[in-house]
């Protein structure tokens, strides 16, 4: 498929991209929330900020793709 193809759905590769990636980061949330945790109880400060780093940045992208996207689906 080149970039202007469209899923069955009726969305371009990229928006398809964007989604699939937005959902991906969605569920590691969780995950990354409850390594961040586990890191600290076991006195693993250091890779607790690590993962807490991680989210920081994924929440970033994530924020970044949203806007991205609300873009394309406007225009």
């Amino acid at each position: 498929m080149t970039e202007n193809d469209q899923h069955d759905f009726g969305v371009s590769d990229v928006e398809y991209n964007v989604i699939t990636t937005l959902a991906t980061l969605l569920q590691s949330e969780d995950v990354l929330e409850r390594y961040t945790e586990d890191a600290e109880q076991a006195g693993e400060q250091e890779i607790a900020e690590l993962f807490h780093a991680l989210r920081k940045h994924h929440k970033e992208i994530a924020m970044g793709l949203r806007a991205a996207l609300r873009h394309n689906l406007t225009t």
